[in-house]
């Protein structure tokens, strides 16, 4: 077979086909290719070699190489605690007009505050993460604006971005992972895909672009 390529289309097989002629066609993830380099027929996203061709076309498929690690994460997630702390900033600004009056400055101030203003703070701070993350996520930009800075995309298994309600579903987890303590992201550093619980909930990976 020397480094021919042959695909089944409608069940019939086609080829032979040289590399360049493979990834002309066009082929997506599910193709089924019979490579020079494997035994049998497998899916397309399952040949290493094709992996600059998918992520030619934005499909960041994750394997073991480039998944993100906690490290990369966490850089993130600290770029995107000061945005959401300037949002947050902004809503509280504005909460003077509908009658409600939360002024923060300090650490004391925060101390201060009583049962149904941290109440209040709390739901701000929960709504504001869950529509930042979920708008960035579901956007082409495929995560947050911390992520974008570190070159990490967050993909579903086949490498592709998102929707909307997946990407709600897992900034709902997100929220629920740090009222407890953050331990939901705790599972980054042993998990074999290194998925956060809200990863695990939507069936999400965050990879890392080359």
């Amino acid at each position: 077979m020397g480094n021919d390529y042959y695909i089944l289309e409608d069940g019939e097989q086609t080829g032979p086909y040289t590399f360049e002629e493979l990834t002309d066609l066009g082929p997506d993830i599910h193709t089924r290719v019979l490579s020079p380099n494997a035994e049998g027929w497998q899916d397309a996203c399952d040949l290493p070699e094709l992996y600059p061709y998918f992520e030619a076309q934005g499909i960041y498929l994750p394997t073991g190489d480039n998944l993100a690690s906690f490290g990369w994460r966490l850089l993130a997630f600290i770029i995107d605690y000061f945005i959401l702390s300037f949002l947050v900033g902004i809503i509280l600004i504005q909460l003077p007009l509908v009658g409600l009056n939360i002024k923060i400055q300090s650490i004391n101030d925060m101390l201060k505050l009583s049962e149904n203003e941290n109440r209040i703070l709390e739901l701000i701070v929960c709504l504001t993460l869950i529509i930042y993350n979920s708008i960035c996520e579901a956007s082409a930009m495929r995560g947050s604006v911390g992520k974008r800075i570190f070159k990490l995309v967050v993909v579903d298994i086949d490498g592709q971005g998102i929707s909307y309600l997946n990407a709600l579903l897992r900034s709902i987890g997100k929220v629920a992972s740090l009222f407890f303590y953050g331990l939901g992201f705790i599972s980054i550093l042993f998990t074999e895909h290194r998925q956060a619980f809200h990863d695990f909930l939507a069936k999400t990976y965050v990879v890392k672009r080359d």
